[in-house]
């Protein structure tokens, strides 16, 4: 069976095997998605699908596409809002089953074909106003497609008020993942500490690995293949990387920055990832794929990169531990920047040992055989071994969730690290695909509330007592903002679960 994931972000820029465009009757596809096409505002006519006045949902024709698209008529007729609504679902429902015969073949290591959409119909569709009945509609309907075809579908929210709503509506109908006990109890605790502004993020080659970009191993491979330069009795991935670099010379700094950026669309993981909220994320990639997506989410400029960037108060940052393809000459990958990491790159360490020591650091993608990252966290443990006592029990460092179990790792790290297998598959793709469907659950839980005041998502509410008392909290929100500075984090306060327009 396959799965409806729920994201923030912009279908654009995430890599997919295939995206939903909603549009109306006379075709006219809105400039916002000409860049996701692929198309500028002339190529647009001849993607119209073959019978589209008469069927409102086809398959774009133009071979130019960056991806296979389908277009759905979204827009409202004049009929009552029930049905017109469940008109739009079935050209959805239509869409999807025509996806699924299409013999796409899924991408970037991808177990299940990926199709991506956004919510239908309340931009320029005329259900603005019924946002939250759009929601429940489009879960149903992408759940009974998923259901009935082998495919995966993603609902990409635009809107922090979208995002939380279809979060919300999964939990409560009973439509979260569905995940075995012991990954899923972890996931639910994640996401408390998540809630609670606890949690830090290391990632590591394994989730930029989904978007399409190699691991290290592959990395060197690839480059030593394209330069001529013969590793073969060279048995250490770190010693490889030396030689590359020696028979390269300055070349090889670009040489890894131009094959880690040679992809541009962020993997589901990162977006699962992003929308958890932690403000301090630490990285051993080179990409910007997880900058990417919590861009999008942020909306608010570039997502800083330490050391290359500046921090903003209330926003989050990244530290590149080994580099960024924007300094290829910085890029830590061989045996001698390793061994000399502590001397030239000691105050990154000293901010990944903060975290440790003050968040609870959830690794994922990692193997945890980065040496520079094992000796900061070694040194952290004896610190709390060897310092003032206090309670009895350490509580663990943070938590690992892997693609698949590994019983020795499980054990080197009892005690320091909670350890948590996404998946008891043999293919490396199906692992892939279960730690997704885990990073879902747990964003699931983490989303906030940013609907809960917005009128357009009352009937998501569950009782009329609900609905008076968000109608309440607005009116009290446009009553204390009219008070002026005095009351501005009151403001803030009664703004956060009030939409985006109340923000």
């Amino acid at each position: 069976m396959g799965h409806v994931f729920v994201v923030q972000g912009r279908i654009g820029h995430l890599d997919c095997d295939a995206i939903v465009v909603p549009t109306d009757r006379e075709f006219v596809v809105e400039q916002a998605w000409h860049a996701a096409l692929g198309v500028d505002g002339a190529e647009v006519a001849a993607l119209e699908p073959e019978g589209w006045r008469e069927r409102g949902v086809g398959r774009g024709r133009s071979p130019s596409l960056l991806q296979p698209a389908w277009f759905v008529d979204v827009v409202r007729g004049t009929g009552d809002t029930a049905s017109e609504l469940r008109a739009v679902m079935g050209r959805l429902r239509s869409a999807l089953t025509d996806v699924a015969a299409a013999g796409l073949t899924p991408g970037a290591g991808r177990a299940k074909l990926l199709v991506a959409l956004p919510t239908l119909g309340t931009g320029g569709g005329g259900f603005a106003d019924v946002t939250g009945a759009v929601v429940d509609a489009q879960l149903a309907t992408c759940q009974d497609a998923v259901a009935a075809h082998d495919l995966d579908v993603v609902i990409v929210a635009a809107t922090a008020s979208d995002y939380t709503a279809f979060q919300s509506a999964r939990l409560v109908h009973g439509l979260e993942p569905d995940v075995a006990t012991q990954p899923a109890d972890a996931a639910r605790a994640l996401a408390a500490r998540a809630r609670r502004g606890e949690l830090a993020l290391f990632i590591g080659a394994g989730v930029s690995m989904a978007a399409g970009l190699p691991s290290w191993e592959s990395l060197i491979a690839t480059i030593a293949d394209q330069s001529g330069v013969d590793l073969d009795d060279v048995p250490s991935p770190l010693d490889r990387a030396e030689l590359l670099r020696r028979e390269l010379g300055a070349d090889f700094g670009a040489a890894v920055a131009r094959e880690t950026s040679s992809v541009n669309r962020y993997a589901i993981t990162h977006s699962l990832l992003a929308a958890l909220g932690c403000r301090e994320i630490v990285t051993t990639n080179y990409d910007a794929l997880y900058e990417s997506a919590a861009r999008d989410i942020e909306g608010s400029g570039a997502v800083p990169a330490l050391p290359y960037g500046q921090p903003v108060s209330g926003s989050p940052w990244v530290l590149k531990m080994h580099g960024d393809v924007g300094d290829p000459a910085g890029i830590v990958l061989t045996r001698s920047d390793f061994v000399r990491y502590d001397s030239r790159s000691r105050p990154l360490g000293s901010v990944v040992q903060a975290l440790l020591l003050t968040r609870h650091l959830l690794v994922v993608g990692a193997s945890l055989t980065d040496d520079n990252f094992l000796r900061l966290a070694h040194e952290v443990v004896d610190f709390r071994e060897q310092g003032p006592r206090g309670e009895d029990s350490r509580p663990p460092l943070g938590t690992v969730v892997d693609r698949r179990h590994v019983g020795g790792k499980a054990r080197l790290w009892e005690g320091v690290f909670e350890y948590v297998a996404a998946s008891e598959r043999e293919r490396p793709e199906e692992q892939s695909r279960d730690l997704a469907i885990v990073l879902d659950l747990l964003a699931a839980h983490a989303a906030g509330n940013h609907h809960l005041l917005d009128p357009r998502y009352a009937n998501l509410l569950a009782s009329d007592e609900e609905r008076e008392t968000a109608r309440a909290a607005r009116e009290l929100h446009a009553r204390v903002a009219s008070l002026g500075p005095p009351w501005e984090a009151l403001t803030r306060a009664l703004a956060a679960p009030g939409g985006d327009r109340a923000r």
